[in-house]
């Protein structure tokens, strides 16, 4: 009964309720997380996998605090990736003009490590309990059909991966815990030059789900409507570079509703001088920050115009 008493949390969010948190940052392992503005106790979780019954109590305390990145989503009933055994995944199906597209916002629970925060020591079977004012979170959204609703069926531009390990090349058809760097770079490389921060330090754009999402830093409501109107040109131009788009989308169809954003020339996709500039306008509203606390710790602030 888990899931659904976590569901039902959800739904009777109130949508005049604002989040509780206060600044956004990546730590040097460039993983994100932001501020809460109250300390939460994490309890003991099995380091085997936290069970949507222990996870119950550490959504009613967060609720109160991100209502915003919540509210609409459900909880995924099987992960996914089915690895990351310590995360709560909620999803949002989002409409776009063309396609649609999932939000997945991914929480992680799992102990960090600063053993100033722990309250009650952990064992062999069992993370320590500790209390943070830190979540750690991954905020994707994820292009799929018209048609496609939960579980997650993405438009895939990558069918496998190929990675090299002890001189062998092993090759992934399932998504796993592996390095896709490399894709993320070929993607972001297909779009002109329109991000402000350096792809090294925060990819707007990532490979995840074998296609191209993109990071929504903040997943409030108004702010993913307003991912979902940029990235969706962007999307249809990675994706001509890596299967003919028309193997999903009639380039007609493009052609009759983002006459203003995409150019045509011989089944590929170009952005036009139009979307260049709102995509600029878009991602410039975001820029990393360092002071000198900052530079202690390793982290990065994200700031947001």
């Amino acid at each position: 009964m888990s899931p659904d008493q976590i569901n039902n949390l959800i739904r009777h969010i109130d949508a005049h309720h604002s989040n509780k948190t206060g600044n956004i940052y990546i730590n040097i392992l460039k993983n994100e997380f932001i501020m809460l503005n109250e300390e939460i106790i994490i309890p003991k979780i099995p380091v085997s996998q936290l069970s949507y019954t222990e996870a119950l109590p550490i959504v009613q305390r967060i609720i109160p605090l991100i209502p915003e990145f919540l509210i609409g989503h459900t909880l995924l009933q099987e992960r996914q990736p089915s690895h990351e055994l310590h995360n709560l995944h909620f999803i949002r199906v989002l409409e776009g003009t063309c396609i649609n597209f999932y939000h997945v916002l991914r929480l992680d629970f799992k102990f960090g490590g600063d053993s100033s925060t722990i309250i009650e020591p952990g064992n062999n079977d069992y993370y320590p309990s500790y209390r943070t004012n830190r979540l750690y979170y991954k905020s994707r959204l994820v292009p799929a059909l018209k048609e496609s609703s939960p579980p997650i069926t993405p438009i895939k531009l990558i069918q496998s991966i190929t990675t090299e390990s002890d001189q062998y090349f092993h090759t992934y058809a399932i998504f796993d815990d592996i390095d896709t760097s490399h894709i993320t770079e070929e993607f972001i490389h297909t779009l002109p030059d329109i991000f402000p921060i350096p792809a090294h330090l925060y990819p707007f754009i990532v490979m995840d789900y074998y296609t191209a999402c993109l990071n929504v830093i903040n997943p409030v409501p108004e702010e993913l409507n307003r991912a979902v109107t940029i990235f969706e040109p962007l999307f249809f131009i990675i994706a001509s570079r890596f299967v003919p788009v028309e193997s999903f989308i009639p380039p007609s169809e493009l052609e009759a509703n983002f006459p203003d954003f995409l150019e045509i020339d011989a089944n590929m996709l170009r952005a036009s001088d139009t979307l260049i500039s709102l995509a600029k306008e878009y991602f410039s509203s975001y820029s990393l920050n360092r002071d000198d606390q900052c530079m202690l710790k390793g982290w990065w602030q994200i700031v947001s115009k």
